[in-house]
């Protein structure tokens, strides 16, 4: 597929397939997991067309329940009493993503002010902020700078940081994987009273999932990736949002037994239709 140029964009239909598997050395027994792979019905500019979340390895006897979480995301639980040596879930969905403004309510964000584990701060963070503070009054200038000084604190490495390495501990290593951004800029936004969220989700052209940060300001959400340096755009699928990773952890469980896993991935995402903005539309007719 050719380069897209997303800012041209007003309208795409995107296609997903996630797939996650655990390799067991053994039998287990009393295995139970809970998924957070499929959208909410919607999310701002984003409305999902269809789902299905086909399991595999756990046929004998499993279970699946569905519910929302208390950030509204779409969660499954799935229980099962065996697994010889593989279960596997796939999801698949069609997701609409169109441009515009999404708005929101203070009080809806509130949930969102308050540091945690994965974002609080030490006191090189408290200094950027202060920094950040004392430059500016404006809330979306606050916003940005710590947009812009998220994107620069660390470099981009795999394998330096984990799913439990809180903001303060990837900045002193300076490096880190997309989700150690986004709870470093959580971690300021929250310092300068500016309500931030995580959100876990799939950029187009990435082979695994992604993070980013939606924040509120003046009564507007902006949704900015401090991993790529840019707000996010049509190409950024969300699937869910919380306080931070912990929140939204794609996949988690427990088992029964001495066997131990490994976790295995992969990813396909295609763009079934795009509809450029009307003006662009009319140049391109004219040329």
């Amino acid at each position: 597929m050719t380069a897209v140029n997303w800012a041209r964009v007003e309208r795409a239909t995107v296609d997903v397939e996630q797939r996650y598997w655990y390799t067991y050395s053994g039998p287990v027994t009393d295995m139970r997991q809970r998924l957070v792979m499929i959208p909410p019905d919607e999310h701002g500019q984003q409305r999902l067309l269809s789902f299905e979340l086909e399991i595999s390895g756990a046929e004998l006897g499993f279970q699946r329940t569905w519910a929302t979480d208390g950030f509204g995301n779409r969660v499954c639980y799935v229980e099962a009493p065996r697994v010889e040596r593989m279960v596997e879930f796939a999801a698949h969905y069609t997701v609409e993503r169109w441009s515009g403004v999404s708005s929101g309510s203070s009080s809806g964000w509130d949930m969102y002010r308050a540091e945690t584990a994965l974002t609080a701060p030490d006191e090189r963070l408290r200094q950027v902020a202060d920094g950040i503070a004392r430059r500016t009054s404006h809330t979306l200038e606050r916003a940005e700078g710590a947009h812009d000084w998220a994107t620069g604190a660390i470099a981009f490495q795999i394998g330096v940081t984990g799913v439990r390495t809180p903001a303060a501990m990837a900045l002193h290593l300076g490096r880190g994987v997309c989700q150690d951004f986004a709870h470093l800029l959580l971690c300021v936004l929250r310092l300068l009273a500016i309500p931030g969220r995580y959100v876990s989700g799939q950029l187009l052209g990435d082979g695994v999932p992604h993070a980013w940060v939606e924040c509120l300001v003046d009564g507007e959400v902006i949704a900015y990736d401090p991993t790529h340096g840019r707000r996010a755009r049509l190409d950024y699928v969300s699937v869910a949002v919380g306080r931070d990773f912990a929140d939204v952890t794609p996949t988690s469980g427990v088992f029964s037994g001495a066997a131990t896993g490994v976790l295995g991935a992969a990813k396909t995402a295609r763009v079934l239709t795009l509809h450029p903005r009307p003006s662009d539309a009319a140049d391109d007719t004219a040329a």
